[in-house]
């Protein structure tokens, strides 16, 4: 047998086992919750022993990110057509796949933004970074022809990321504190504040 082909068999027997790990992992975390689910129970529903599920997330939040980064890579990745409207409504769909997400499975969510915004290093945390960073450029390319109002107190990217890190702030106090009765609503009133802090028309 070629040395190719068993490299390859390899490889699709890891990426099967990745894919059962992170179905098991999501359809436990969305039926129990993460503070509900076990990784015993998670490495019982796919088949593996639970020391095989730590070869694939190292710790069980790293598993939580695992299960959300794919769930969020094709949404916030896709290049959508945002269209002419205003761009406070441009950067709420960019934000969607997060709203939605807390919206659907706020016990979830909660847990997933604190491991984004303070968790331990790990290669699923630098996934949810990586995808973090794509939202910021596609921010910042909405802010650009409005540079000029802030320009000169900080840099294009640096005010995309400042966006990003306030509403992201805000929607986990949402998640974790007392939930607004329209999270959508609440988040607009938020955005608007900080694109008139830019200078930017809303």
């Amino acid at each position: 047998m070629k040395t190719g082909s068993v490299l390859g068999r390899r490889d699709r027997n890891k990426a099967a086992k990745k894919a059962a790990i992170t179905h098991a992992a999501a359809d436990l975390f969305a039926e129990h919750g993460y503070a509900g689910t076990t990784t015993q129970q998670v490495a019982h529903l796919a088949d593996v022993a639970e020391g095989t599920l730590f070869r694939y997330a190292g710790s069980k939040p790293e598993l939580l990110l695992m299960v959300i980064n794919e769930h969020l890579r094709p949404l916030v990745s896709a290049e959508t057509t945002l269209g002419e409207r205003p761009v406070e409504d441009k950067v709420l769909d960019l934000l969607g796949p997060l709203i939605d997400l807390a919206d659907s499975q706020p016990e979830n969510a909660g847990p997933f933004l604190r491991e984004v915004l303070f968790g331990e290093e790990g290669p699923e945390r630098s996934d949810s970074l990586e995808l973090v960073d794509q939202l910021v450029a596609r921010i910042a390319a909405l802010l650009a022809p409005y540079g000029e109002g802030f320009k000169a107190e900080m840099a294009l990217e640096e005010a995309s990321r400042w966006v990003v890190s306030a509403l992201v702030s805000d929607l986990l106090q949402d998640v974790v504190g007392r939930p607004s009765t329209d999270r959508r609503a609440t988040l607009r009133a938020r955005v608007r504040v900080l694109l008139r802090g830019l200078g930017v028309p809303t």
